[in-house]
């Protein structure tokens, strides 16, 4: 496989990460020693889009049989902090280019994570006090959220899209590159490598680099990429 995302682990948040992915039609190798966690997933997951390989992660022939080398990213979400270190190293020799995440169990694992080659680090006991007080203030917005991501109906996921150098809608405004009326998307923010602009103006101006955040179907979404990619 190529342009896929590995995960290790099979359990716990690893089986929500590889969910989510699925969700979002992207190819997936999870890695794990635990056969019937692996045959859950694939029972969940029929199709292409997912491959399992049985084995320990820390192994680096076992990444190998994952496409280490070709993948497009890796998240470590081993229960095992030390695991999940183990891991991101061998990525990071065998893959410089991927986007490595990392679970962190223990807050003063996270700068050691980050330090060894991860390129974001959720902990899992933080993001749930986050998201406890969300309940507690917001709580029609996270069912919002909730919704969208759980209804297996729903095809509207909040993404990005960059705009890269050379794209024909560098130059262009909001309203002339017709986000809405062309691929039928919200744009929710956008960046030009500083502060976010929060629902920006349809006479703010794309360059190569911005990266807009949209609500949009995964369909929208691939024609919006293309659009931003460089043409020939």
């Amino acid at each position: 496989m190529s342009d896929h995302v590995i995960v290790c682990g099979a359990t716990g948040t690893a089986s929500y990460i590889v969910d989510e992915l699925i969700a979002a039609r992207t190819s997936v190798v999870v890695v794990d020693e635990d056969e019937d966690a692996l045959r859950e997933l694939a029972e969940r997951h029929p199709g292409s889009l997912l491959r399992c390989v049985k084995g320990d992660p820390t192994d680096e022939d076992v990444l190998a049989r994952a496409d280490l080398a070709t993948a497009r990213g890796l998240a470590a979400a081993m229960h095992n902090d030390k695991d999940n270190i183990y891991v991101i190293v061998e990525a990071r020799l065998v893959n410089p280019r991927a986007r490595i995440l990392a679970t962190a169990t223990e807050r003063s694992h996270v700068d050691k994570i980050r330090k060894v080659g991860a390129d974001a680090i959720v902990n899992p006991g933080y993001i749930g006090g986050l998201r406890m007080v969300s309940e507690m203030l917001r709580p029609m917005v996270v069912r919002f959220l909730d919704d969208m991501l759980r209804d297996k109906r729903s095809i509207w996921r909040i993404e990005e899209a960059a705009i890269e150098a050379g794209s024909s809608l560098v130059g262009q405004t909001l309203a002339q590159a017709a986000i809405r009326t062309r691929f039928g998307m919200t744009v929710l923010a956008l960046t030009h490598d500083g502060p976010w602009i929060y629902n920006p103006d349809a006479n703010e101006k794309l360059r190569a680099g911005t990266v807009l955040v949209v609500l949009g179907s995964v369909e929208q979404v691939a024609e919006l990429r293309a659009a931003g990619r460089a043409t020939s």
